[in-house]
Order: structure tokens, then sequence, then C-alpha cells
């Protein structure tokens, strides 16, 4: 199996400096939209056998600007974002001043985050869906080319199950960027990184 994972165009909270996880479900902003129109006509986006996508608004919205909503998405709850707790809608700059422990050296959110922010999912629990969302991709498609449209958090969860590795050693992942795998279906779908974090436009 190959698959693609995508993460959304550039929404109203990311424009606005605002965290949303799975808490606030926004749209994309006008720039988003423009941006993923833009990528679009950028890459062969109808090249895949099976289209899963997160169940909230702006991973929607992306996969149907990406594909010109041709194809059928299947949406799944494991592959929203992770949820951020009584943070979520916060300015984010905010929350740096005040909980410095709870961001890392690129302002991403640190090991500590879950344990800061009231009612956040913890990282092994977005670890845990995003395992179980992936054997089920498995199974279904073992052999054909698959595209998951997603966020960013999530994008990490999952490479940290396909790689067998620690969530933080992958980097923040860019608006519609692209991250493509190779899993082998001969070898129990062992995994291969052929490209991370791709800007197409």
């Amino acid at each position: 199996m190959e698959i693609s994972l995508v993460r959304h165009s550039i929404s109203l909270s990311n424009g606005a400096g605002l965290i949303s996880g799975a808490g606030a479900d926004v749209a994309l902003s006008d720039a988003g939209i423009t941006y993923a129109e833009l990528v679009r006509d950028a890459y062969d986006w109808q090249q895949f056998d099976r289209i899963y996508v997160s169940p909230m608004k702006r991973a929607k919205q992306t996969a149907a600007l990406l594909t010109m909503a041709r194809q059928p998405m299947i949406e799944d709850a494991r592959l929203q974002e992770m949820d951020f707790g009584d943070w979520e809608g916060q300015q984010a700059a905010e929350l740096k001043h005040d909980f410095p422990a709870a961001f890392d050296y690129q302002d991403m959110f640190s090991e500590a985050m879950p344990d800061l922010s009231p009612n956040a999912e913890t990282y092994a629990h977005l670890l845990a869906r995003t395992a179980a969302f992936l054997a089920d991709a498995e199974a279904a498609t073992p052999a054909g080319k698959v595209l998951v449209v997603c966020h960013g958090f999530t994008i990490r969860a999952l490479l940290a199950n396909l790689l067998h590795t620690d969530f933080y050693h992958f980097a923040p992942v860019g608006n519609v960027s692209l991250t493509r795998l190779h899993l082998d279906e001969h070898d129990d779908f062992r995994a291969r990184l052929e490209q991370f974090n791709i800007l197409l436009a």
C-alpha cells in the first residue's frame, strides 16, 4: 500500500493564531480555499484508490477541493485532530507566555501539554486511535494507493505508528503538505518513508 498523508489547508483558526483541535471545528479561511485550489493544480489527486478524511470541516473542505469531489470520501473519526481540552480556541501566544513548558523550540506543544491543559486528550490515546485506523486501512487496501486528509498532530501520530518511533521525532507539517510512505503488504506492512512535508505550491 502507498499511503499519502495531507494536512488540511489554512483554517480560520490558523490565520488568527488560535489553538484548534478536535474541539474547534472551524472551516477554511478564504486564503485556505485559494491555497488548496493552487495545490490542486500542482498534483494528480485523482490517482487514489481510496480516500479517508477527518470528519472536521477544514479537512473535508480540503479533500473536496483537492479531488474536485470526484471521488467518494470515507470519514473516520479516528483521524480528527488531537483534542487540546480547555485550551481550544485560545490564543497560542498567550498560552506560551503563561505556560512555557507546554511548548517546544518550534512553538509546538511539548510532551507536558496534556498535563497542563485540563481535559486534553493524551498522546497515548491519539497514538492508539491512529494505530487502529491504520490497521483497518491496511486490511481494506493492502496494495492500492490511499490518501488521508487530516491534521498536523494526527499525521505525526500516524508516522510514529508507521515507523515505530517517537511522536516528537517529526517536525510540524505544513498546510496541504504531502507526506508519502510505501507499506509492503508482503512484509507485515513495514513502512518506508518516501516523502515528508513536501509543499507542492
